[in-house]
């Protein structure tokens, strides 16, 4: 069994083992040293990785496997099976997240070193306030907001984890991290100017670290001011908030509905 066998598949495993099933066909079986690889990467059994080639080639030959591939990924893999440089990028780029979800090292720029850790380890960055109290209430905002967050999109504890960044100068800790979006977000206790500014550095700071693509967005207890959003979106950063007993984002519900 593998730590991530019973867990749903996340559209970047799909990539890594439909690539198999392209250039390896369905003779593959559980002790291929590629296989044995892969189930590694993807923290699951080999027995699993040659189900899933199965389901692909049922797919792209109908009744040759078992059940085939179905909703968001069939539509995806449908673009990418006959475009072979846009399947090569995906899944370079699905095998770095993976690397860093199943906690394998990923060294990043100028010897940094990325890791996930929990979501719930004290934040270690400043905080753009003047005093210590008014430092200690905007972490705790954050925390309580985090903590709601977290509570109504990840209950079961499985989804929503944390990355931690060593430079040589310091450790960056990202609040959130949803590798099934592939988005970084940031919590911040106000949804004001210099708040939402600072969190825009911080996010860019993080990404530069990540050798993959991410998006990014900001938690925040309020929707922005429309001037606001435009600030963000200038950016190219996404917003999320509380919205009666769920939450909204600026994005029509993309980063809430993956």
């Amino acid at each position: 069994m593998g730590v991530r066998d019973g867990v749903p598949w996340l559209h970047d495993e799909y990539w890594i083992v439909g690539d198999l099933w392209l250039r390896r066909g369905r003779a593959v079986r559980s002790n291929d040293a590629e296989v044995v690889g892969i189930a590694k990467l993807l923290g699951r059994s080999a027995d699993s990785i040659t189900w899933r080639v199965g389901n692909f080639a049922s797919t792209d030959n109908p009744g040759s496997g078992p059940k085939p591939i179905s909703g968001k990924p069939l539509e995806k893999w449908k673009k990418l099976r006959g475009n072979r440089a846009a399947l090569a990028r995906a899944v370079a780029e699905a095998e770095a997240r993976m690397a860093l979800l199943t906690g394998q090292h990923v060294p990043g720029p100028d010897g940094t070193n990325v890791r996930i850790v929990p979501p719930e380890v004290p934040n270690q960055k400043p905080v753009a306030v003047v005093t210590q109290k008014a430092a200690r209430e905007a972490e705790q905002a954050e925390a309580v907001l985090r903590e709601r967050f977290r509570r109504w999109r990840d209950p079961k504890g499985r989804r929503l984890l944390g990355i931690s960044i060593d430079t040589p100068a310091s450790t960056l800790r990202v609040d959130l991290y949803d590798p099934a979006a592939s988005l970084l977000i940031e919590v911040k206790a106000k949804a004001d100017r210099d708040p939402l500014r600072f969190a825009v550095g911080q996010l860019y700071d993080y990404r530069r670290y990540l050798n993959f693509e991410v998006s990014l967005a900001v938690l925040v207890p309020r929707r922005p001011s429309d001037d606001l959003m435009g600030l963000l979106r200038t950016a190219d950063i996404g917003a999320i908030w509380p919205h009666a007993a769920s939450f909204a984002d600026s994005e029509g519900g993309r980063y809430l509905s993956a």
